[in-house]
This record gives C-alpha cells, sequence and structure tokens, in this order.
C-alpha cells in the first residue's frame, strides 16, 4: 500500500473567515486513504470543537501570538506538503519551509486593488511585501482567472495556469432551502462591513420598507453599529456572527442575496447563498461575471441605481426570481466541495511528486 502524503493545512479551521474555512472543507473531503492531513484550531474559534475523522489537530490556545509560531512549526515539520493560505507571519513560514525543505502551495484570493493594498501595506510595508508574501512559495495558485490576469498586469503576481477556486461546503446550505417565489428577505454577509459597503445596503433598506434586510458578519470596528445607532432602520436586523447551522436558519427566510463590495476575490458568499436558492446581485469590478451569468443565476450591477432598479424588478416579477433560483442551485453544484477537492488532491500530490 502507497505511503500517505502528509499535508499541512495552515488555518484556523474552528474560526470563521475565507481561508479557514476553505481548509475546514478541504480537512473534511480530503481522501484520507490518500493523505494524512494535519491542521490548526483557535482557543476561541466561534466554530466551536472540530470532529472529523483521521485529522491531527494543534490548539493555537491563549496566548495565540505564541502558540501559533508552536502550531505552524508542528504542522511544517509533519508534513510532506503545506497549504499556507493565510498571509499572517509569512517570512516565519518561509523559514520554516527552508529549514525542513517542505513542498508548499499557496491561494491567492483578492484582486489587488486600491483597497486590498491599502490593507496589505499597513502589515507589510511595502509593496516588496507584498509581492514577498506571495512568492515564497513553490507554487500560487489564483482563486479566478480575473484574478490571474488583473494581479499579474498590475503588480508583476504570476500565479499558476490552473484556477484553484475555493472548497464551499455546499450541502450545509442546501438543507435549509425553501421555494424562492416572492421576494421578502434580503441577505448580506459581510466581515468587513466598511469595504463591502454596508452604507449603501443601508440606504437600500429605506428604499423598500416592505422587504427585510439580514446583515451577517463581524462588525469588528462598529461601522455598522455606528450607522443603526444613529438613525432608524425598521427593516434591518443585525444578527452578528453566526455559524453554518444558524446562517442556514436565516437564508430559509430570504430568497436575494446583495453585496455591495466592489474589492473581492470570490466571495464564497455568493456560493453559499446559491446552495440555498438564493441568486445574487452584485457589483462586476472583481469580474463576478466570470461566474454569474446575467438574469440567468444572479444579476451584474453597475451601479447602486442598479441594485435599486432589479430588486424593484424582483418584486413585480416573481418568475424571474423563480428561474434565478434554479440557476443559483446550478452554479452551487459547479463548486461542490468533492469536486473541488479533486483538484486540490492533484496539487498536492504533484508536488510532492516534484
Amino acid at each position: 500500500m502507497p505511503r500517505k502524503i502528509k499535508v499541512f493545512l495552515g488555518a484556523y479551521i474552528n474560526q470563521t473567515n475565507a481561508q479557514n474555512l476553505n481548509c475546514r472543507a478541504l480537512a473534511r473531503y480530503i481522501n484520507k486513504s490518500r493523505f494524512k492531513v494535519y491542521t490548526l484550531t483557535i482557543g476561541h474559534g466561534n466554530l466551536g470543537r472540530i470532529s472529523i475523522p483521521g485529522l491531527k489537530i494543534f490548539n493555537c490556545v491563549y496566548p495565540v501570538k505564541l502558540t501559533q509560531y508552536l502550531g505552524y512549526l508542528w504542522g511544517i515539520w509533519n508534513a510532506d506538503v503545506a497549504y499556507l493560505p493565510r498571509g499572517n507571519n509569512f517570512r516565519y513560514q518561509k523559514r520554516l519551509l527552508q529549514i525542513f525543505k517542505r513542498k508548499s502551495f499557496k491561494t491567492i484570493e483578492n484582486i489587488i486593488d486600491q483597497d486590498a493594498l491599502n490593507t496589505a501595506l499597513s502589515s507589510l510595508g511595502s509593496i516588496d511585501g507584498v509581492k514577498e508574501s506571495f512568492s515564497f512559495m513553490d507554487r500560487l495558485y489564483s482563486i479566478t482567472t480575473f484574478m490571474q490576469y488583473h494581479n499579474f498586469e498590475g503588480y508583476g503576481i504570476k500565479s499558476e495556469s490552473l484556477i484553484l477556486p475555493p472548497v464551499i461546503e455546499i450541502e450545509r446550505f442546501e438543507k435549509r432551502r425553501s421555494a424562492k417565489v416572492k421576494l421578502k428577505g434580503i441577505i448580506f454577509l459581510s466581515n468587513d462591513m466598511k469595504r463591502k459597503r454596508v452604507d449603501e445596503l443601508l440606504k437600500l433598506s429605506l428604499l423598500f420598507p416592505s422587504l427585510k434586510f439580514h446583515i451577517v458578519g463581524n462588525d469588528k470596528h462598529d461601522f455598522l453599529g455606528q450607522m443603526l445607532r444613529n438613525a432608524d432602520y425598521p427593516n434591518v436586523c443585525y444578527h452578528g456572527m453566526l455559524n453554518h447551522e444558524q446562517l442556514g436558519d436565516i437564508l430559509y427566510e430570504c430568497q436575494l442575496h446583495v453585496l455591495m463590495s466592489k474589492s473581492e476575490g470570490f466571495p464564497r458568499g455568493i456560493i453559499e447563498c446559491a446552495a440555498a436558492g438564493l441568486p445574487s446581485l452584485v457589483y462586476n469590478d472583481y469580474g463576478a461575471s466570470e461566474w454569474i451569468t446575467h438574469f440567468e443565476n444572479g444579476i451584474i450591477c453597475k451601479d447602486f441605481e442598479d441594485f435599486k432598479v432589479n430588486i424593484e424588478k424582483m418584486t413585480q416579477i416573481p418568475d424571474l426570481l423563480v428561474s434565478m433560483s434554479k440557476g443559483a442551485i446550478q452554479l452551487a453544484h459547479q463548486f461542490s466541495a468533492p469536486l473541488v477537492t479533486k483538484l486540490y488532491e492533484e496539487v498536492i500530490a504533484d508536488l510532492y511528486a516534484s
């Protein structure tokens, strides 16, 4: 029997975050007869305890600023191949890879626009530092074709020709699917309320008082909280951070997902909502037309007025919502976790053999 390939998934799989959730899904679906999997959790993770057969876990307890170094040391030392999607402490990760001579890969998950660049510069200091954070791996993969070309043309960040989309556990959201026949509720998902332009969503809520607007996510800088305290938005409900089961309950009550952000990579919330039968209204600044077909499984908007006009259209033409709901479900199936995980498995196996 061939030796199992040991792979380290370098993220905290019990904490809500795009990179963490990607590793969480990989840890669940990767073929355990072929791979031995190591990963991390964090002591205060909002997703609670993890129970996945065959998984080796290092729990980064308080103080995490110290124990995270031990966690990455443990993971990279044990691994044949390390998947390191998180950008924190990348120079430490780089040094460990050099010391232990481990193969590695990374996914780049955002287009580098001014918003993303400002965030990166605040922690990495310079554009050279940003580039280095994506270049120390054996291989770098983009999660969309648009991102691949945008980041290369703008900043010379070169990634492999293969696209590695995020791994999304759509079956968790399919379970809470209801018939989407009339627009009553709209959901907005964000862990960065300012960048994702929640203020525009609040403006929409005033224009559509008969609809319920549900906001889910981390308001870490109290950007949303201040607006809700300073004005009355009677049809807006802020739920805070939710786990998959709690989010599924909200999705069951909604018929449409609205994302006002203009700075994204591949928003996993679009696919999670699609699995529950919710089409998305989005801007196309980050290449959303690569996976959304206009008026089939979602709607691409060019400006705020477009959001208003298209929401009005769906309240007036219920058949449009019904047909797009069916298209959204078909979209979600293109990104099912078992299907996408096989792409990651082949990348890991190829790196190990190289």
